[in-house]
């Protein structure tokens, strides 16, 4: 099956999930999967281990969206980063989808 779908993955510090969620319901991404805590370590961002000595942590979420769609997703999600990326991690990527069962 070929598809020209592609995934956005967005990991973000869970402050901004407020402003993360708008985007996707007014992006036209009804659907996604959200992985509600995560940790890690960014370059510029430090360690987010939501413990004692690395407190924090980050969200995941991700879609499947036609190439267009998942490009303008994209480019709000840059637009938020340019805005507050030195402030809060958010870091997104766009994926390509070789095969999927089922419709999105």
């Amino acid at each position: 099956m070929s598809c020209n779908l592609k995934m956005v993955l967005l990991i973000y510090n869970i402050s901004i999930n407020d402003e993360v969620m708008s985007l996707f319901e007014g992006s036209g991404a009804p659907c996604f999967t959200q992985w509600p805590r995560v940790v890690g370590k960014g370059v510029t961002t430090g360690p987010k281990m939501d413990n004692d000595v690395w407190p924090g942590a980050n969200s995941a979420i991700m879609t499947i969206l036609p190439e267009d769609r998942a490009k303008k997703l994209f480019d709000d999600i840059q637009a938020i980063r340019n805005e507050i990326g030195q402030h809060e991690g958010i870091k997104a990527f766009i994926l390509p989808i070789e095969a999927m069962t089922g419709d999105i």
